[in-house]
């Protein structure tokens, strides 16, 4: 049976160059596994914020947010307004000049508290990414270091420099730089990937809570006109 020259080598490497690329190995699993697991997540999470938008875009009243809710599926959106209509729940009906900035504050304070929650749920496992971004190469670089160590250490017993001494201590240099890159390259470029979509979710997240206010808000004012309205 033919072996790839990459398996030929690991199968003659010594037990603290296996260990290191086993350690790369789990490096790599989870990182891939995390990046495609991310990647279908962010897609779903993305469509479903789009088809909660543009319902919201049809409401009118703050009221209204409420069957909103219950007809849509989940989504980061939904979550958000579920959050403020259960603080909102706990609002008197009384609504006055020297509580409308009051109330919207409280709500306001409930959109920030959300969207954080929103932002560490959507971090999750991306620390993973960095350290294997940041540790990857550094493995590959001691395993080179050990392999040109053995090399050195095989001329000296040798005294010789011929190529087949010197080989295989060059061999597991390589294949550990190699390997090295391999986990690092796709677990820093995932990182950065995630990051900045979770930045511009944040950001659409803020957008999206101040315009759920501005609608509570303008409920509140529509109540004072209405009970000004009804003053002799």
């Amino acid at each position: 049976m033919l072996e790839l020259p990459f398996v030929q080598m690991v199968r003659q490497s010594d037990v603290f160059t296996v260990i290191i690329l086993s350690f790369l190995l789990l490096m790599s699993v989870g990182s891939w596994g995390i990046i495609i697991v991310k990647f279908f997540s962010y897609r779903k999470n993305r469509r479903a914020n789009a088809r909660f938008y543009r319902d919201f875009e049809q409401v009118k009243h703050f009221t209204d947010l409420r069957s909103l809710c219950k007809s849509s599926k989940d989504s980061a959106l939904k979550r958000l307004t579920e959050e403020v209509l259960m603080e909102a729940s706990k609002f008197s009906s009384y609504v006055s000049y020297d509580s409308i900035q009051h109330r919207a504050s409280l709500l306001e304070d409930t959109i920030q508290r959300s969207i954080e929650a929103l932002r560490l749920s959507e971090d999750k496992y991306l620390s993973f990414l960095a350290v294997s971004s940041s540790l990857a190469p550094f493995f590959g670089l001691l395993g080179t270091v050990w392999g040109i160590m053995i090399s050195f250490y095989e001329i000296g017993r040798h005294g010789s420099a011929d190529l087949s001494v010197v080989a295989p201590g060059i061999a597991m240099a390589l294949i550990t730089t190699v390997a090295g890159l391999v986990v690092a390259i796709p677990s820093s470029a995932g990182y950065n990937v995630f990051a900045s979509r979770n930045n511009q979710n944040e950001v659409a997240y803020y957008n999206f809570g101040s315009r759920v206010l501005s609608l509570f808000k303008r409920g509140d004012l529509h109540a004072l006109e209405e009970i000004a309205g009804e003053e002799p």
